[in-house]
């Protein structure tokens, strides 16, 4: 919202600076965004007069004049067409700046133009970084002091302000409105609007029918003025609108637009010779065409607000005005609409059609009800002065009275939310000043807001008023007293969990996604759980029409869409819900992440590689861990999903339960996909997790450090290919608990050397006592224990 420092003054009597307005605006809640006072950058600048003018001996388009400047004569060359004798302008001296309104500064200089000396430069609007007004150089009364700076006559009308206004305050989308706000807290004194009774010349013959089924239009008025002259505005007016960024049109409109900005009244005005037969107030029906007064055409929806004659559309309520009905410099005779429209039938009707609009901005956010017929009064008003004309009776439809509601308020509310003790005359002198009906009782008010507030409707509302009003930065910062006796626990376990398996897999350079709970029908056969999908009777789109059984299909699409922007190497998870039916406890939380690609590519300090079964199960038991689970209560099993690899994956059980999956994705699926690089995945199911978290007997015991010398041996197996080497492990630690402290592989060979159904497998196994230095002979025991037992298990053979 952008408005003068004058046009603020038609309705506030006040002594304030801008500097202060600026300040006092931002307090109030209406912050100031931009600023524009031009006098401290006109300063420089003289009001002088030209006193006689030649033409350039060396150009057409140049005059030689002599401009007096209350001191010297000075020789000018100028350029502009409205350049004559006696005429009051403005003069930039050497060694002062100029800088316009579209290019970058530059300070006046002696100069020689087309061989004749110029000693300064006559100045123009633009280049003063003014709105134009006028074209050429500026024309000033000739009443001026010739020789004062020109930034001494510089009007109220070219400071201009633009404050930010939230959705709830249009009654402040018009100056009228910020006016009334400034003089409640204090800063002014509201001038009383006067509302005129227009004498009519004829009745309004013209017939109003308002078929709307429902309450969308509770109030529509219009009134005929005939025989009006569509002139230009008044300067001062077009001034006005100039530097408010407001267009200026023609007379007409102009007035209509004034009073959109000056008292928050969206009007419109029809070129009455235009419009055959009566006014019919309808829903559009779907796929009629609209041309607007932008010159664009709009295909309508069902159920719009339209205004139509007895052939055509000629406006879209609330939002846009026909141009088949656009007033014109030949218009006589014109109908002038003043109406109220319910706020969420304008906003959906501005959104389907991408309509902007000042009527629009204000309709949806809900302007006063009650200002319809002051609207078509005060416009009225200002038609007749500018434009002429004799003015008809208002013809009216309003079948809805707006209805007051009394809010009631105790005095302690207003202490108890703002934290200061509020005085009862001062409540009641700020409500009332922003125009709320106020009763008091012995305990607190009962208030009516106003009709232009639409926004106060409960009692916090009212809280928020005063304290606006009083000041928020009057109110004195009281530090919190916490009691560290009262703090309580209110992040769960699986909370903190949930948040340390986001970090630990952001450190392993993993990125989390968050997806939809929905996914295409194709990816559910997929890697769907389901015997049946759960299909979304109203989906949003057709590519997320069930609910997802696993989260797997969500991170693949992800992995394609950004193979398609060529990102080959990815490392993401997900944690989610996945959905097993629509019943309560069929919603089960689970983890699953992919790494797709490579490792390391291109680098000089590690070996190209790509992702494998080895990196993503390091995930997967890395989550284990977070939980403080002993890994050996879990089993592996080489049987997996069909959607994974056959031979390189895995399933993770803890009894007979599963508990999650990991290894390399099935060729053929990743080929669904079209990704077109090695991809690995693992699946947690959290909840599970959670239940197993609980029970005492699979969490790990305390940790304990033994005093005494560990010893390591190391191991060489030749086993089947089939052989899983965590079955070697879980062998080897059984074997004797209390002296084998860690089993680990360190080495995995197949080749030439070997048979080709066999693998070789490297074990370091590492022994220790609690009691005491273990003895040579009890290693070697030991050790030929573990050969023994491995070699009976699995036919090994030692290497």
């Amino acid at each position: 919202m952008r408005f003068t420092f004058g046009w603020l003054k038609e309705h506030l009597d006040f002594d304030g600076s801008p500097l202060g307005l600026c300040e006092k605006l931002t307090s109030i809640g209406l912050e100031v965004e931009n600023f524009s006072d031009p006098k401290d950058a006109l300063c420089n600048f003289i009001v002088s007069k030209i006193t006689n003018i030649e033409k350039h001996p060396d150009a057409d388009k140049l005059s030689v004049c002599e401009v007096y400047d209350g001191k010297d004569r000075l020789q000018i060359v100028c350029g502009a067409e409205n350049a004559r004798k006696n005429l009051t302008t403005v003069l930039a001296p050497i060694g002062s700046e100029v800088r316009p309104n579209s290019n970058e500064g530059f300070t006046i200089t002696k100069s020689k133009i087309r061989g004749v000396e110029s000693y300064g430069m006559l100045c123009s609007e633009e280049e003063l970084g003014l709105p134009e007004t006028v074209q050429g150089i500026i024309e000033l009364q000739d009443d001026l002091k010739i020789g004062s700076k020109f930034s001494e006559h510089i009007d109220d009308e070219q400071i201009s302000f633009e404050i930010a206004i939230t959705p709830n305050r249009v009654d402040c989308a018009g100056v009228y409105g910020i006016a009334r706000d400034l003089s409640a807290v204090g800063w002014g004194k509201l001038k009383e609007k006067k509302i005129p009774c227009i004498e009519t010349d004829f009745e309004t013959t013209v017939k109003l029918n308002n078929t709307l089924k429902t309450n969308k239009c509770p109030q529509f008025s219009l009134r005929l003025i005939k025989d009006v002259k569509n002139i230009q505005s008044p300067k001062k007016l077009i001034k006005r609108f100039d530097n408010s960024g407001i267009k200026v049109i023609s007379s007409l409109v102009d007035v209509t637009n004034f009073f959109t900005f000056d008292y928050c009244r969206p009007l419109h005005v029809f070129d009455f010779d235009k419009i055959i037969g009566n006014i019919k107030i309808r829903e559009s029906k779907e796929g009629e065409k609209f041309i607007g007064l932008d010159d664009e055409e709009y295909v309508l929806h069902d159920g719009m607000i339209v205004i139509c004659d007895e052939e055509k559309i000629i406006s879209l309520a609330g939002v846009l005005g026909g141009k088949n009905t656009a007033c014109d410099e030949h218009t006589k005779n014109i109908l002038l609409e003043s109406a109220y429209f319910l706020p969420s039938e304008i906003a959906s009707a501005g959104r389907k059609l991408n309509i902007l609009s000042d009527a629009r901005y204000r309709f949806e956010r809900g302007v006063d009800p009650n200002s319809t017929f002051d609207g078509i009064e005060l416009a009225t008003e200002m038609i007749l002065k500018n434009c002429g004309g004799k003015v008809g009776s208002i013809i009216s439809d309003s079948k809805v009275a707006q209805k007051e509601s009394s809010i009631r308020v105790e005095k302690f509310f207003f202490d108890r939310l703002l934290g200061i003790d509020t005085k009862e005359s001062f409540i009641e002198q700020k409500l009332k000043a922003i125009g709320c009906k106020v009763s008091k009782s012995s305990d607190g008010f009962d208030v009516v807001s106003p009709s232009w507030r639409p926004d106060i409707r409960i009692k916090e509302d009212l809280v928020e008023e005063i304290g606006r009003l009083y000041g928020y930065e009057k109110i004195p910062d009281i530090p919190l007293k916490i009691s560290n006796l009262n703090i309580k626990e209110i992040t769960t376990d699986y909370q903190k969990l949930r948040r340390k398996i986001k970090r630990m897999l952001v450190s392993q350079d993993m990125m989390e996604i968050i997806s939809w709970s929905f996914v295409d029908e194709k990816i559910e056969d997929i890697f769907g759980e389901l015997p049946q999908k759960l299909n979304i009777r109203n989906p949003i789109s057709s590519d997320l029409s069930c609910l997802r059984s696993n989260l797997l299909g969500n991170l693949m699409m992800t992995v394609k869409k950004n193979n398609n922007k060529d990102i080959r190497n990815l490392s993401i998870f997900e944690i989610g819900p996945v959905f097993f039916g629509v019943e309560p406890g069929k919603q089960f939380e689970c983890i699953s992440g992919i790494r797709s690609g490579k490792l390391y590519e291109k680098s000089w300090i590690e070996k190209e590689r790509d992702f494998d079964i080895f990196d993503i199960k390091s995930d997967f038991f890395n989550i284990l861990k977070l939980f403080n689970f002993d890994l050996d209560s879990f089993q592996i099993s080489s049987q997996s999903k069909g959607y994974y690899h056959p031979g390189k994956s895995a399933s993770v059980y803890f009894g007979k339960e599963e508990i999650g999956r990991f290894g390399e994705l099935h060729p053929l699926i990743v080929e669904k996909f079209e990704v077109k690089r090695k991809t690995c995945a693992f699946e947690l199911d959290l909840s599970k997790l959670m239940k197993l978290y609980k029970r005492k007997s699979i969490s790990k015991d305390e940790l304990k450090v033994s005093q005494f010398q560990a010893s390591t041996r190391d191991f060489s197996f030749e086993v089947k290919k089939s052989v899983l080497s965590y079955e070697m492990i879980s062998l080897i630690k059984n074997i004797d608990k209390e002296l084998i402290r860690n089993v680990s592989i360190f080495d995995h060979y197949e080749g030439e050397k070997i048979n080709t159904d066999y693998k070789a497998i490297a074990i370091e196994v590492e022994i220790q006592s609690d009691q005491r230095t273990l003895k040579d002979d009890e290693i070697k025991n030991l050790s030929k224990k573990i050969v023994n037992e491995v070699q009976k298990k699995f036919s090994a053979k030692l290497r």
